[in-house]
């Protein structure tokens, strides 16, 4: 009722007094209000005020085939709140426009057929059922014999335009829903869709995927175009889901800009994730690899399996010991004792018949950080058909990466020409169990990611001596999967002290090799450089380290996950420096996020103790002013890339290499600040002790740290002179209307 009296209140004051400005609204439920003219009888208008919540909910009701072969779709329109939306309104509200993509599977094929023109039905007839609630007939007749035992496929694409009302003026765009479902006509058997990749592991990089202006958010969607029958003629190419994606991500789409890909390649998993049974390998180990993390060269998974009948799981050969019988879906815990290398053997317990066997391998990597080569979240939902990378290789969907090949003389393949796909895998099996040979999987092995590597695993146990002018004494142990590890095998160890932790102004690295003490338990090492005599609060020990391995006849650096451990200076109890972003969010999208040298994996908090916000590029610098490396300014200027305004934006590295972040383009969205960081970590004020960036090469050669953070996205004179304006000799008023709650806070400006 309130609501209501305060929308009649200010359609009053309007008709009262002449306003016709737009303002935002000032309440938590983020909806925006502005002035609108409605048409009335007599061919009059009415000036009105309406808030409105941007967003649209598409929810399919009911999809029927009658006896007129035009398909009916019954669907409701809601706005984020649930209102109805009306999809014949006001166009000043926005225009609707919904579209339905009809497809169907063949008997014994794999790939969608339209039913209608690739892009949508078109000329169907609306039907109001009442506001928000419509039904929609197809024009498109579908055959009289058309497969009822079929699976098919409805697509609903739904898009609210708000581009050209008075709603843009906050930047409000375009907004869409996809709706997907797979459905069998006589309700006979379940539906089989060809559910491969799915739009979950897409958003781990796209947040969200949406393709031709944004419309197309679901991988299903998608594939209702992208099929088969989609060949350009004029380039010779298939524009299948499988090769056009697989081009687009390897810079080999003619049509497309190269790209910066922000993981390995050739890791088919980084979008065919797995970790579920599937048909054609019905039997899995999760985790696999299996983190070992006390030293000793144990572990233990949980063996699953698929619903293939009466079956028996044996340890180390198809008749070696019996781990358990099951009829049916099923699985089961190991217990700690499988060792490295363990295989596991499904067989048919009627015939013997070998269904699937899986080798178990132990690591090291997520005991103190991050496991490489793992995505997203390891619980989310996989495409039921996902081992198809490995089971189904073909010339169109290889050749969309491996695009130096001719199929039809064979160079560029070392199996020569081939005419079609039915040679494919007799070379190129799923997973022979050996690495970087012929086989799918061995083929793309991730040299990070082998088994051969060992892995280092350093832990802090103990530190003492911290107080101010000491020099602190850190006890560790040294691991890896095969046990404990003679530090004199390394190539790198370092410690790093730094703070202090409210944020990092000191800093100081020490080779730690030929300096250590043996004792029990591990090794100990004190550092020759002593924490500042005026040190308060608290500081913290880090370390980077690795060893080297010869992997597929090349070296490759097996480094330790970095870790940090606070101690205390003068606090009570240490205190760790905050937490601002994680480090698993830097790894959904980058898989392995390994720098200089393969020595710094941990974006939570070890980069930060280098990339400090005092710390620039001027001793490696050829030319030019200094650029600050502080990380947040550092980070974010490279993912706003092409974006920024002021171009080009270089910064130099180790050995005064240049890096020219000019042209990334993030595949994102910019202001969802939580795909980096964690939550309450990025608003307005920021904590008590955060320092200047110090940047020679901007505007503001040192900036104050909330005008830091803005201006490394936000980088055009207007955004620095707005900064200028608004800090004086007693701080930074930006918390007056970016603080949280205020009409620009930062949660809102950033708002999607």
């Amino acid at each position: 009722m309130k609501k209501q009296f305060n929308l009649w209140l200010a359609v009053c004051l309007i008709v009262l007094l002449g306003i016709s400005v737009s303002v935002p609204a000032n309440s938590a439920d983020q909806g925006f209000t502005a002035t609108i003219e409605a048409s009335q009888s007599g061919n009059t208008t009415e000036t009105l005020v309406v808030q409105l919540f941007p967003g649209i909910d598409f929810e399919l009701i009911d999809f029927v085939i009658p006896a007129d072969l035009q398909p009916e779709v019954t669907f409701s329109l809601t706005d984020p709140v649930g209102d109805p939306m009306d999809l014949f309104g006001n166009p000043a509200l926005g225009e609707i426009d919904i579209r339905f993509m009809l497809s169907y599977i063949p008997e014994g094929e794999e790939y969608k057929v339209n039913y209608h023109e690739r892009l949508r039905d078109r000329g169907g007839e609306y039907t109001t059922v009442e506001l928000g609630t419509y039904i929609y007939k197809f024009a498109t007749v579908l055959p009289a014999d058309y497969d009822m035992d079929a699976t098919h496929t409805l697509a609903s694409v739904a898009t609210q335009d708000l581009r050209s009302t008075e709603f843009a003026a906050y930047g409000l765009s375009r907004y869409y829903d996809n709706d997907i479902y797979n459905f069998v006509p006589s309700g006979a058997g379940e539906p089989m869709p060809r559910d491969i990749v799915v739009t979950e592991t897409c958003n781990n990089c796209h947040d969200p995927l949406g393709e031709h202006g944004g419309r197309y958010q679901e991988v299903q969607t998608c594939t209702q175009c992208h099929n088969p029958d989609l060949f350009n003629e004029e380039l010779s190419l298939s524009y299948d889901f499988g090769p056009a994606i697989h081009r687009a991500h390897s810079s080999n789409e003619p049509q497309l800009d190269p790209i910066h890909y922000p993981a390995e390649l050739n890791d088919c998993q980084v979008c065919h994730t797995g970790g579920t049974p599937t048909a054609d390998m019905p039997m899995v180990a999760d985790p696999n690899p299996i983190p070992t993390c006390d030293g000793h060269p144990r572990g233990m998974t949980n063996i699953v399996w698929g619903d293939a009948g009466p079956v028996r799981i044996n340890v180390g050969s198809a008749d070696g010991t019996l781990f358990g019988t099951a009829n049916g879906a099923g699985s089961a815990e190991t217990g700690n004792w499988v060792s490295n290398g363990m295989d596991f053997f499904l067989s048919d317990a009627e015939t013997g018949d070998l269904l699937q066997a899986v080798n178990v391998d132990l690591t090291v990597y997520g005991c103190a950080g991050n496991a490489p080569y793992t995505y997203g979240n390891p619980d989310s939902v996989v495409g039921e058909l996902h081992t198809n990378w490995m089971t189904r290789p073909s010339r169109t969907d290889c050749g969309g990466c491996h695009a130096n090949i001719n199929w039809e003389t064979g160079e560029g393949h070392t199996g020569g020409e081939q005419d079609s796909d039915e040679l494919c895998s007799i070379c190129h099996a799923p997973d022979s169990g050996e690495e970087f040979d012929a086989s799918v999987a061995g083929a793309h092995t991730v040299p990070l990611a082998s088994t051969v590597l060992a892995g280092t695993l350093v832990e802090i146990l103990e530190v003492t001596d911290t107080g101010p002018g000491q020099r602190p004494t850190v006890v560790f142990s040294l691991n890896s999967k095969n046990g404990p590890v003679n530090p004199d095998t390394l190539d790198r160890l370092l410690f790093v002290l730094s703070g202090p932790n409210d944020d990092f102004e000191f800093y100081a690295q020490e080779n730690v090799l030929g300096g250590l003490t043996a004792v029990e338990g591990g090794w100990s090492y004190t550092f020759s450089t002593r924490i500042p005599m005026d040190a308060e609060g608290s500081y913290s020990v880090s370390f980077e380290g690795r060893i080297t391995t010869e992997v597929n006849g090349s070296n490759e650096r097996d480094s330790a996950e970095n870790a940090m451990v606070a101690v205390a200076v003068t606090d009570d109890e240490p205190m760790a420096r905050r937490m601002i972003v994680d480090d698993a969010k830097c790894e959904a999208c980058h898989s392995n996020l390994s720098l200089h040298g393969d020595n710094r994996k941990n974006a939570t908090e070890y980069c930060q103790t280098c990339h400090m916000p005092a710390a620039t590029d001027e001793e490696v610098r050829l030319e030019g002013e200094a650029e600050g490396i502080h990380f947040k300014y550092m980070i974010h200027k490279i993912h706003r890339g092409a974006e920024l305004e002021n171009l080009p934006y270089i910064v130099y590295g180790y050995r005064s290499s240049v890096h020219d972040y000019s042209d990334v383009h993030y595949p994102g969205d910019l202001r969802n600040c939580e795909t980096c960081h964690v939550e309450d970590s990025y608003g307005v004020p920021l904590p008590e002790g955060a320092l200047p960036t110090v940047s020679p090469a901007a505007d503001i050669p040192v900036m104050a740290p909330i005008t830091a953070t803005c201006l490394s996205c936000h980088d055009g004179s207007s955004s620095v002179s707005h900064a200028l304006a608004n800090t004086s000799a007693f701080g930074e008023s930006c918390e007056t209307c970016h603080g949280d709650g205020k009409s620009a806070s930062v949660e809102r400006v950033h708002a999607r």
